[in-house]
């Protein structure tokens, strides 16, 4: 479908945004500049919230 809307080097978007920076593809901003994978994947790893820690243990 991305073909026929005129896209070109279509590779699949199985694993969204997230997989395709853990398949080191190139990522391009909306200037047209490449984007460094490092600072891609500090942006696309979610935040842990205190919420979804695992309580503490008491000895």
């Amino acid at each position: 479908m991305v073909q026929q809307m005129g896209f070109e080097q279509v590779y699949s978007m199985k694993t969204g945004v997230r997989g395709w920076n853990d398949y080191q593809l190139l990522l391009v901003n909306t200037q047209g500049e490449l984007v460094d994978n490092d600072l891609a994947d500090e942006s696309l790893s979610p935040e842990v919230l205190p919420t979804q820690l695992a309580p503490k243990r008491t000895s």
